[in-house]
């Protein structure tokens, strides 16, 4: 299992630990347009391995959606369909496009 107890950051956006175990801040660094977005909160203080990559997935998914107008098309085409069971072509689609966006890892540490 990978050590991901440093910052986790990807894109513009990082989840740094701070003090508490089991809690990280969220953050948003585009140049100029610096925020803090939240805190993020382990809901365990036995599973913190778990938080940690759940950190990591959440960071990366935001860049992701940052990366590619065609990401968030994709995603507006997915949530108009209705929730079922099968693939559609568009379904197929919009996962196949998801999947080839390239994303940066870097932890910091």
């Amino acid at each position: 299992m990978a050590d991901l107890s440093g910052d986790l950051v990807a894109g513009d956006y990082a989840a740094t630990g701070i003090v508490f175990t089991g809690r990280r801040n969220l953050f948003a660094l585009e140049p100029g347009n610096e925020y803090h977005i939240g805190t993020l909160i382990s809901g365990s203080r036995t599973r913190l391995q778990r938080f940690d990559e759940d950190c990591d997935r959440i960071v990366r998914a935001l860049a992701m959606l940052d990366a590619s107008d065609e990401m968030l098309s994709a995603l507006k085409a997915l949530e108009a369909l209705p929730v079922n069971k099968s693939w559609s072509p568009a379904e197929i689609a919009a996962r196949d496009l998801a999947r080839g966006v390239k994303v940066e890892r870097r932890i910091a540490r």
